[in-house]
């Protein structure tokens, strides 16, 4: 998907970034086991709520491909010649046969099957892991404020870029698909040929139906880290990790 090829080398540099600044901070707070857990804690809820969001993006890819299999699938016809002449007294359908036409009925499929995987996954294991970081929330040095601000920072950051993407790509491709001029039998859902352009556009408007939501909502769950860091106690004092 080409919203992965956006989202990974962002969630990259932005890892790197906050570790970076994460050692900076083991000067000001206490850097515990418990603060280690806690990183791996908030990185996992991103991962797994990321996953969750691919997947819906492949719900609405595969919604897109059941209203016209054109709009997620992209193929072409083969074989057949259309502009042959028919000798005398043989039948049109005989000297012309119809093209064959692609079935992408199983690529639809694993699409599903993949996408609403995801989403149980993703959802359950963002779950698991958001009741250590609470858990850890009591233990010294368990809820390092680098850790928690750096996550939905990371949550605003990540969402922003696949919003934008989608936003842009997904209008993009909407707007060439059925404006720009195409070849014939670049349709194949109800089985005769169309003369819209550009590629399939479901994935793209996928990820800008799915991560539009989310990037609204982690940016106000930022906010409100935001205005609640002025009344979280100051961290209390633990063994240093060596």
């Amino acid at each position: 998907m080409l919203v992965l090829a956006v989202l990974i080398p962002v969630a990259v540099v932005g890892l790197v970034i906050w570790i970076i600044v994460g050692m900076k901070q083991r000067g000001v707070e206490p850097f515990t086991l418990a603060s280690a857990t806690a990183l791996y804690a908030h990185l996992m809820i991103i991962v797994s709520a990321t996953a969750a969001l691919i997947g819906g993006v492949l719900l609405v890819k595969v919604l897109a491909g059941f209203i016209n299999i054109s709009y997620s699938y992209s193929g072409f016809f083969s074989g057949g010649s259309s502009g042959a002449v028919c000798p005398a007294g043989v039948p049109a359908n005989l000297c012309n046969p119809a093209p064959p036409q692609a079935d992408f009925t199983p690529q639809r499929t694993q699409d599903l099957v993949l996408g609403l995987t995801l989403i149980i996954v993703g959802v359950a294991a963002a779950f698991a892991h958001r009741a250590l970081a609470r858990a850890l929330r009591t233990t010294p040095g368990g809820r390092p404020l680098w850790v928690e601000r750096g996550a939905a920072i990371a949550f605003t950051t990540l969402y922003g870029f696949g919003a934008l993407f989608g936003l842009i790509a997904g209008a993009s491709a909407l707007i060439s698909y059925f404006v720009v001029p195409g070849s014939p039998n670049q349709g194949f859902s109800t089985g005769f040929s169309t003369t819209s352009g550009g590629q399939p556009f479901g994935d793209l408007v996928g990820a800008a139906i799915v991560f539009i939501p989310a990037w609204v909502v982690v940016s106000l769950s930022l906010r409100r880290t935001l205005r609640s860091g002025a009344l979280l106690p100051p961290p209390a004092a633990g063994p240093m990790m060596s």
